[in-house]
Order: C-alpha cells, then sequence, then structure tokens
C-alpha cells in the first residue's frame, strides 16, 4: 500500500481513538426515596414465614440468604438478588409447590411483587437519569453491507473479507459490546470500498453484449453428435416414462438422452469442452414454438453449455420459453436456475442464482417465457476461462443450469409433471443505461467536468453528505480536496485518482461508525437530533444508512415531528427494503444461524437437502413479515390458527392444497399440531441432534429465545450422556433426560429446562409430527418447576398463551428494543421497556405497532449517557 494510503488510515484510526470523547448531557431529576418501613412492616414478615426456612441461617439454598439482603434497592449492592427473588415469585416458581407449610397466598406474593416492582422501577429511573450504556459502535457487516448497496446502487455482496462477528448474550450482531475496530480491520474496509467503486463506475464505451439463441433443434442436433443415447421409440411402452433429462422431436418421436459432463469420451478419446453452445455473431427474431423439446423431468436438470465467452460484469438475462405437462390438483413444477462451472474432477463451483424458484403456469401447447436477470459481478468463475482454449484440458467453460423443481406427482398415483423448453435466449453483459445509474450517481453531468479541482469538489460534497449522513462542510470538503491533489499524480485518469479519495471517505469513522453529535443546549435537552433520528431509523428497518428524502427531514429539522415520524415509520415499512430489518432480526432472534452446525442424518432423512433447508430458514421469517405487514398480534409467534408456507413445508406437514413455491397464509385446525414459531420445523430442527429430538436444547432455546428466562450455564464437569451405551441407545430422549436427571449436579438445572423441550416430543429431528419412538408411544408429558403440568404441544401452547404472555410480551419487546437501539437493555431501561409492554398491550400487541412504539418512546428518542461513552 502506498506510504500516503498508510499516512490517511493512521489519522483514521486516529480519529476512531477520539471518537469515544463526549460531554455528558441533561439535568438531574430529584431522587426518589425508598420505602424501607414498607418492608419492615409488610414484606419481611411474608419472607420470614415462607423463604428463610431454605434461604436462612439454617440453609442457604441457592446461595441466598433473604435475611441479609439489603432492602434499600437505591443504594444497596442486593439489586441483582431482588430481581432474581421478583423473577421467580411472579412465575410462581416460589416457594415450591410441594412444599405447603411456605404456601404464599396470591394476595400475599401479589403485595411482595407490588413492592419489589415500585423499587425497581425507581432504581431504573435513577439510574436512567444519572447514565447507562453506550452503544457507540460501527456498522455490523451485514448493516456495512446494505450501507455500500445502497449508497453505491449495487446488488453485490462486499464482506466476504471481512472477519465473523461475536453475538451479544441476545444473539444480536449488531450490539455495541463488540462493534469495535482495529487497524488491520480498517485497511481491509478501503481495500473493500476501492473494489465497490471500481464495479460501480466504468470507463469507455458500451460493452459489446453477447447472445446466444438456443433453438431445441440446436441442442438435438448436438445431442446426436455427440453420440447421446436415443430414447425408447415413440409407440414403446418406456416411451412416456422416461425419467431422465433427454431433448425430443414431437412430430417423430425421436430424441437423445442429455447428460452433460465437462467431458466426454469420443472414439476411445476424452474431450473437453464439447457441449460448448457458441454465442451468436447476429441475433434474429425469436423463432415461433417448436415441437423440437428439452424435456425435463421433475428432479432434473438441463445444462447449456456457455464456453468460455461470459463478459465479467453486467447482467445476464436468460429468458427460457417453457410450458407443463398436464397437472393434476396439488401438483406443481418450478423452474430454478444455477450457474457454474467444471475445469476437472476436483474443480467446479456452482451458485443457484435464481432469487426464488418461479412456478411454470403455461401449458406445454402454449409455452410462456420466464424471465431471469443475474448480476455476473460475485458469481463463482472457472478460473481457466482467460487462459485456456476450448478443448484444452482443465476445461474453460461456464454452464448454466436449469432444474425442475417439483415435488408432486413423484411416486404417487398422478403422473410427474414434466418441463418441455423449446428456446433459450442468453444475453450476457447487458446493462440498461450506459454509463450505468451506479457510475452517474458519483459522476454526475456538470458545468465544471472540465476543471477538474471544481468538479472533484462537487463530487465530494454530494458523495459525502449521503455517506457521511450529515452536512458537510467547506472544511470537510477541503481535507479530502488536499487529498485528491496529493493523489492526482500519481494515477492516469481523473477517475481513478477521485475512487482513491471516495474510498477514503468510505474508511472513515463518519462512515463506518453510527455516530452522533452533542446537542448544542446539553443543559436544556437529551433529545437526540433529527439527523441522528434518522440514522437511528434508517439502521433499524432497513439496515442501511438513510435515503435521501430521510435526510431531507433530518436537515430542514421536520423528522422529529409526531405526524411526520409516523408517516415515514410506514413509508420505510412499506419500502422493499424492510424486509432486511425481516431476514436480520429474525435470524438473530431466533439463532437461526444454528441450522448451519446440525447435521442431518441423510439416510434417515433423506428429503433434507440444500432447497429443502432453505425452506426451512423461510418459513419463520415469512412469517414474521405476514405479522409485521397485517399488524397482527405478536402472540401469534406463540400459537395461531394459520402458518405461512409453501409447498414442499405444506407436504411435509402434511397439508394438502397448498400449490407453488411462494410462501402464503394458510388456515390451519389444531389437529394440525401446528401454529406460531415454536413448531415450525427451523426451530425444531436447529434444536435436534440431527439424528432424534433433543429435549434440551429445545428447553434451552424457549427459555432464551421466547421468555427471556435463560437458564444458568451448567455447572463444571457436568458428564455428557454416553451414547455409546448400549442401555441409554434403548432410551428414548425424555427417558435419557430423566436418567440423566439423577446425577445431583444435574437436576436442579434440568428440572427447569427439560420440561419445556418434552412437550415437544411429538416432533422428530426434522420436525416431522410423530406419535411412536423405538416402537413405543411418544410420552411428551412434563411438569413444570412451579408443579404445572404440561399435555405435549397443546399443553405447551396452552400455558404459555394462559399464564405466560405477559412473559412473553416482554421479552419481546426487550428483544426488539436490544436489536433497535444496538446495545444490550440494562437495569437502568427496565421502566421504560415496562412502559413499553404497558402500551402494547392496550394497543392490542400489533408487531406494527411496537415498532412505533419503540420509536416514540424515550429509549430510541434520546440519548443515555455515562462517562465518555453514550449511545449511537
Amino acid at each position: 500500500m502506498p506510504h500516503h494510503f498508510r499516512t490517511k488510515l493512521a489519522t483514521t484510526l486516529t480519529l476512531v481513538g477520539l471518537a469515544g470523547s463526549f460531554i455528558p448531557v441533561g439535568t438531574a431529576e430529584p431522587m426518589p426515596k425508598a420505602k424501607r418501613d414498607d418492608y419492615q412492616k409488610f414484606v419481611a414478615p411474608l419472607l420470614a414465614k415462607s423463604c428463610i426456612a431454605c434461604h436462612g441461617p439454617k440453609k442457604s439454598n441457592a446461595g441466598l440468604r433473604i435475611d441479609q439482603l439489603d432492602p434499600n434497592l437505591l443504594t444497596g449492592r442486593d439489586v441483582d438478588r431482588w430481581i432474581e427473588i421478583y423473577d421467580v415469585l411472579s412465575k410462581r416458581e416460589m416457594p415450591p409447590a410441594g412444599e405447603p407449610n411456605y404456601h404464599l397466598k396470591d394476595e400475599d406474593r401479589a403485595r411482595i411483587i407490588e413492592w419489589l416492582g415500585k423499587e425497581m422501577q425507581k432504581v431504573s429511573q435513577t439510574r436512567r437519569n444519572a447514565g447507562g450504556h453506550g452503544s457507540f459502535r460501527r456498522m455490523a457487516n451485514y448493516e456495512y453491507n446494505h450501507a455500500l448497496q445502497d449508497l453505491l446502487d449495487l446488488n453485490l455482496q462486499f464482506t466476504e473479507a471481512l472477519p465473523p462477528e461475536n453475538t451479544s448474550e441476545d444473539g444480536f450482531k449488531n450490539s455495541s459490546k463488540y462493534l469495535q475496530m482495529s487497524a488491520t480491520q480498517l485497511e481491509t474496509y478501503r481495500e473493500i470500498a476501492i473494489e465497490a467503486l471500481q464495479k460501480a463506475t466504468v470507463e469507455g464505451d458500451r460493452p459489446q453484449v453477447v447472445t446466444w439463441q438456443i433453438p431445441m433443434q440446436e441442442v438435438l442436433d448436438k445431442a446426436a453428435a455427440l453420440k447421446q443415447k436415443p430414447i425408447p421409440p415413440k409407440n414403446s411402452a418406456n416411451a412416456k416414462d422416461i425419467r431422465y433429462t433427454h431433448v425430443l422431436n414431437k412430430d417423430t418421436g425421436e430424441g437423445f438422452s442429455y447428460n452433460w459432463a465437462y467431458y466426454v469420451i469420443l472414439d476411445g478419446e476424452a474431450r473437453q469442452g464439447i457441449w460448448n453452445l457458441k454465442p451468436d455473431k447476429t441475433t434474429s427474431a425469436i423463432p415461433p414454438v417448436s415441437n423440437v423439446v428439452a424435456v425435463l423431468p421433475p428432479s432434473r436438470q438441463f445444462h447449456l453449455d456457455l464456453g468460455n465467452s461470459v463478459p465479467e460484469e453486467g447482467i445476464l438475462r436468460v429468458r427460457i420459453r417453457v410450458g407443463a405437462s398436464e397437472r393434476q390438483p396439488g401438483q406443481s413444477a418450478n423452474l430454478r436456475l444455477v450457474f457454474g462451472f467444471q475445469s476437472n474432477n476436483e474443480g467446479r463451483g456452482s451458485v443457484i442464482v435464481s432469487e426464488r424458484d418461479v412456478e411454470v403456469t403455461a401449458s406445454t401447447k402454449d409455452p410462456k417465457f420466464v424471465t431471469f436477470d443475474v448480476p455476473l459481478a460475485g458469481l463463482p468463475r472457472n478460473p481457466f476461462r482467460k487462459t485456456h482454449e476450448i478443448g484444452s484440458f482443465p476445461n474453460c467453460t461456464e454452464y448454466l443450469e436449469i432444474h425442475n423443481i417439483s415435488s408432486t406427482g413423484k411416486g404417487g398415483k398422478n403422473p410427474p409433471v414434466n418441463l418441455e423448453i423449446d428456446y433459450v435466449e442468453v444475453e450476457a453483459g447487458l446493462y440498461e443505461t450506459w454509463p450505468p445509474k451506479s457510475h452517474t450517481a458519483i459522476f454526475f453531468d456538470s458545468p465544471n467536468r472540465k476543471d477538474e479541482n471544481a468538479y472533484v469538489r462537487e463530487i465530494l460534497k454530494r458523495f459525502m453528505t449521503r455517506a457521511w449522513r450529515r452536512p458537510i462542510t467547506d472544511s470537510d470538503i477541503a481535507a479530502y480536496h488536499q487529498l485528491f491533489r496529493k493523489y492526482r499524480p500519481g494515477f492516469s485518469t481523473f477517475q481513478e485518482t477521485v475512487i482513491e479519495v471516495l474510498a477514503t471517505v468510505l474508511a472513515s469513522p463518519e462512515f463506518l461508525y453510527l455516530v452522533q453529535t452533542e446537542s448544542p443546549k446539553p443543559s436544556q435537552t437529551r433529545t437526540v437530533s433529527d439527523l441522528e433520528l434518522a440514522n437511528r431509523l434508517s439502521f433499524f428497518l432497513w439496515s442501511s444508512i438513510p435515503d435521501a428524502q430521510l435526510l431531507d427531514l433530518a436537515f430542514s429539522g421536520k423528522l422529529k415531528s409526531p405526524k411526520t415520524l409516523d408517516s415515514q415509520i410506514q413509508r420505510m415499512l412499506a419500502d422493499p427494503k424492510s424486509k432486511r430489518f425481516t431476514r436480520h432480526f429474525v435470524q438473530q432472534w431466533l439463532g437461526l444461524e444454528a441450522l448451519d452446525n446440525v447435521v442431518v442424518d441423510p439416510l434417515k432423512f433423506p428429503i433434507y437437502d440444500e432447497a429443502f433447508q432453505k425452506n426451512l430458514i423461510a418459513e419463520p421469517h415469512a412469517f414474521f413479515d405476514h405479522v409485521l405487514r397485517n399488524n397482527r398480534s405478536i402472540v401469534d409467534f406463540l400459537q395461531s390458527d394459520y402458518l405461512v408456507i409453501n409447498e414442499p413445508l405444506a407436504q411435509h406437514y402434511g397439508i394438502p392444497g397448498v400449490t407453488g413455491q411462494e410462501f402464503r397464509k394458510v388456515p390451519i385446525d389444531a389437529r394440525v399440531n401446528r401454529g406460531g414459531l415454536l413448531t415450525t420445523a427451523a426451530v425444531l430442527t436447529m434444536t435436534s441432534t440431527g439424528v432424534d429430538s433433543n429435549p434440551l436444547k429445545r428447553g434451552v432455546w424457549l427459555l432464551e429465545r421466547m421468555l427471556h428466562d435463560p437458564p444458568p450455564p451448567p455447572p463444571p464437569n457436568v458428564p455428557q450422556v454416553d451414547l455409546t451405551d448400549p442401555r441409554i441407545l434403548k432410551m428414548t430422549p425424555k427417558e435419557r433426560m430423566a436418567d440423566h436427571r439423577n446425577n445431583a449436579a444435574c437436576r436442579s438445572c434440568h428440572a427447569k429446562i427439560d420440561p419445556w423441550g418434552i412437550s415437544l416430543e411429538n416432533f422428530d429431528a426434522i420436525g416431522r409430527f410423530r406419535t411412536t419412538i423405538n416402537d413405543k408411544p411418544v410420552d411428551a408429558t412434563a411438569v413444570l418447576y412451579n408443579n404445572k403440568a404440561l399435555e405435549g404441544v397443546t399443553g405447551l401452547k396452552s400455558y404459555l398463551m394462559a399464564d405466560r404472555q405477559d412473559q412473553f410480551r416482554k421479552a419481546m419487546v426487550h428483544k426488539l428494543s436490544t436489536y433497535a437501539l444496538g446495545r444490550p437493555m440494562s437495569f437502568a431501561d427496565r421502566s421504560e421497556l415496562d412502559r413499553i409492554a404497558a402500551e402494547l398491550k392496550k394497543r392490542g400487541n400489533g408487531l406494527k405497532d411496537l415498532v412505533s412504539i419503540i420509536i416514540h418512546s424515550r429509549l430510541f428518542r434520546e440519548k443515555v449517557v455515562g462517562g465518555k461513552e453514550h449511545e449511537k
């Protein structure tokens, strides 16, 4: 790296080091007083009667001596212990149900909870006024990726070179606790920025588009020349039941199998690249529909070898004229597009390039075009495409692979749904406009284009305003203009120099960090500025930087108006970019990345493949998105009378009448044993062993993710379940957990965890409902720590809906607020979190309402300062 680049990076690092120096703002509020008299008069006698025997001088279970706790929560040191007491009393876990001598009457329990709740609220307010958590942080990797995409108008991935990020205790990747920066990482950001800017900009004339017009007669001729196996004769018994990809002349009945490979043995010699279809030198009109077709049975694919002529950049547009054979009710067929290469036995790469599988609704008698547009940048490319000739070894060609994704009719009573393709057109290196929009957004028309110094100042002001999300001053521009003048002699063109300077802009903390400025009147207000609010909004709902409309409102000081803010919330949630909120929040909240760590037994569950896993992951996202868009109650996450699924998942769940790959709302009744998030196949699979269910994992997941009540970590040296023991192997998962609880060191923790997971025992390792395990009837009954009995999944959901709905509401508020603010919630936030939960309940528990309530809350609208660190 040139010395002047390193100098600039050093300066940037210095800025990062200084970025934590902030001045506390806001005025102190009157200090509340602890009500110790009420404690001594009402609460202490109740605790002495029902709790001291196990948590006092004679016994101190769990290391707790209630008689020694300081009842002054405001200044005492036992606040955390009092919170534990509040929680177990609220959940009726204490006193133990089996101890009648220590029974606590409902009115007495309520009195203790009320006193503790009020005292805890005082502590929360006091700590918040004194200063709380800070969340000055850099962007998370996924936020950085979206920010570059939006800033440069590029739908590419930019974060492969960045190290993976840690997750917080709540499971979130945008937590200020972990999002700091190293010098090495900062250099990586600059390198990514240069590459991204180079992809966003172009030079010279519009590249020539490379086109393949491929009628299936050409493919039939290719198959014949390569001596592919002829298909059965037209009138033979097997002619109507061909289960492999083939090319067919429907008029004559003649055809050949079409079995692509990177080499073919011809006349005793291995020949590479021989399937290559050469691009057309001139293009002609689209031919009429032909009776020469490629036939794809279900779960088969059709290769088109494009040689080594596919360009590096631009759009790859693939148009497929296709029809589906006759379908019975409940049957469908879908197209999936893959791009890849195979250079030798080991050297290969491919990726699904269709954003989704596209259902084919046209018939074979009247086929219609299906179009895919794929950015070429970022695709896996054959490393030999530029260095080798077609026909040499290693093979240098690349291919398209068209799949028939159909999960109905195969192996059933109905005949399979085949796809018939008669024509494919491929255009590679397309640009809708030239120069592309990504280029003209940076190098725009200006009367100063011939004056480099004047023009670069214009470019800097426009680019820096959007990248840094604030008004840009003359001194801001001057610093980078000076950098431009310093760099200019070392580059051959103006454009190359500007890219280097803009890359430095993008390596600045002003872009990488979520920075707030101090109020001009710190003694009068602690509310965030309009600009800070714009940033919070966009990173919460879009995982990215504000757009022009949001910035314009912030610059004019209008964004904080309640009416304007409400309007922007609705606009942002209606924007396609809000899908990012659904994707990232759900992924992190539910911990869906754990699916990648589960190795599902392929022999026991052959249905489980990459495509099936994608459907599993998509379901909770689709469900959350439905609840959000329709402002349905968050209680639907616990239990609902509908699912949001597609055909493969409907078949997995045994629900008839759902066809196609699109996710949609499907009403269900109680007999389906589904509804909500707990019984989605994604959750049940990622909390399994991949071979069978795992009650412990499922119990821990439910407590952590849905109830925000994580169990304590296991004590050291706890023995693992020995799965090599024949006696253990004969047991059901529930019986293994019971056997494990016989160990005294394990009993207390497992008693709080296992019942939650055992109630889900009717679901196997990939979430299928079952009634037997090892030829024994499933026993999904369990008793909770508070002596509440759960009768399987129905009992679990009934209990959650009746007794734990308030806890779930508070958990949901806590999780979403943590994500929205990008920092852990602290005790200082508790009173405001409780207020949000109360308002949400009052308004009917709508998810969209919850988003709005959080945005209008003090947590979101105010700065929380403490020491020299403050919020984002």
